[in-house]
């Protein structure tokens, strides 16, 4: 005998508050649940990939685009589960699959395994915030200064000099520094003790941007250019002791604009 159980528009909501999809799952549309939360999926992996193929000084752009369509997936999501909850009323009839603890299991596979799997993806094959702490690149990059980093670029052209760069720090691979690329395999640059070198193969020489002490190629040595993880492109948001530094939202940062 079917179950009659009333579908209320708040529930709708908070379930799809919860994740994209959980919504219309509620109110017995799974396909249509499990394809909304795939098209949010894909919709946030495609329009980062896209973003990043934007010059440099349109990147932070890009990004933006992309977080506001995929927020408006996810909001008519949101109405579309409410509506049809209204509409259901008390006529619904349970299917098999409208229990809490469905519910329960669908959030932890789409959160923990999916969601975590596109951020991990994202992050360490795309694009990814970085925080500046320190003040090795000033004045080029400050302390303070949060920043897009495309961890595809040197997948899709060579390192170029001038080329501020996300690398894994040799002495403790845990970590990543930003440096400026001050020279590539077979330039002839200043290397640890101040000895005039030339760049081996495969190798890049990075240096800070300031004139004090700084934690770079003269102290640690070449890199090499397979630990480049990423080119820093732009400043998103940039605040220190003064307040919000408004001039530096938005300035690029690797050689020419993109």
């Amino acid at each position: 005998m079917e179950e009659i159980m009333e579908r209320k528009g708040w529930v709708a909501v908070l379930l799809g508050l919860i994740m994209p999809g959980m919504g219309q799952i509620y109110n017995g549309e799974a396909v249509k649940g499990i394809s909304v939360f795939v098209i949010f999926i894909m919709t946030y992996i495609a329009g980062m990939r896209l973003a990043i193929l934007l010059p440099d000084r349109l990147l932070m752009a890009g990004t933006a685009v992309t977080s506001a369509v995929v927020l408006t997936v996810y909001c008519l999501a949101i109405i579309d589960s409410y509506r049809k909850a209204r509409r259901e009323g008390t006529a619904y009839r349970a299917r098999a699959f409208n229990r809490w603890y469905v519910y329960v299991a669908v959030w932890l596979v789409e959160s923990v395994l999916v969601m975590g799997g596109v951020v991990a993806y994202l992050k360490g094959n795309v694009i990814e915030a970085y925080k500046i702490v320190g003040a090795s690149m000033e004045p080029k990059v400050l302390r303070g200064d949060r920043i897009l980093v495309d961890k595809t670029a040197y997948r899709r052209v060579p390192p170029r000099v001038g080329d501020v760069a996300v690398f894994v720090y040799p002495d403790d691979r845990s970590k990543v520094f930003v440096r400026r690329i001050a020279g590539l395999p077979g330039d002839t640059v200043k290397g640890v003790g101040g000895r005039e070198e030339v760049v081996p193969h495969g190798h890049a020489n990075l240096l800070g941007e300031g004139s004090g002490p700084s934690i770079d190629s003269r102290t640690f040595g070449f890199v090499p250019l397979r630990d480049l993880d990423g080119k820093a492109r732009q400043v998103y948001w940039s605040s220190g002791a003064e307040g919000v530094r408004w001039n530096r939202i938005g300035l690029t940062l690797s050689g020419k604009d993109g």
